[in-house]
């Protein structure tokens, strides 16, 4: 047996997936970018091309941050 939900509740349970949906694919972006950034820190400071300071002042990232990115911390 099937309950039968109104058409405002039907309405809400979808925007509530699609917006969960987003917030998931967002997620997955946000960790792509964040390993892209990841492995440019690491080869600009293992290079001496870019100091930790610098690189954390040029991106607005807290240098412990920054750290823990090249797995210092």
């Amino acid at each position: 047996m099937t309950k039968k939900i109104s058409p405002e509740k039907a309405a809400a349970i979808i925007e509530v997936e699609e917006a969960a949906a987003e917030w998931r694919a967002t997620k997955k972006r946000e960790r792509e970018a964040r390993e892209i950034l990841a492995t440019a820190v690491r080869n600009h400071v293992d290079s001496e091309t870019l100091s930790e300071n610098k690189i954390s002042t040029i991106t607005g990232i807290p240098r412990m941050t920054i750290r823990k990115m090249m797995g210092k911390l």
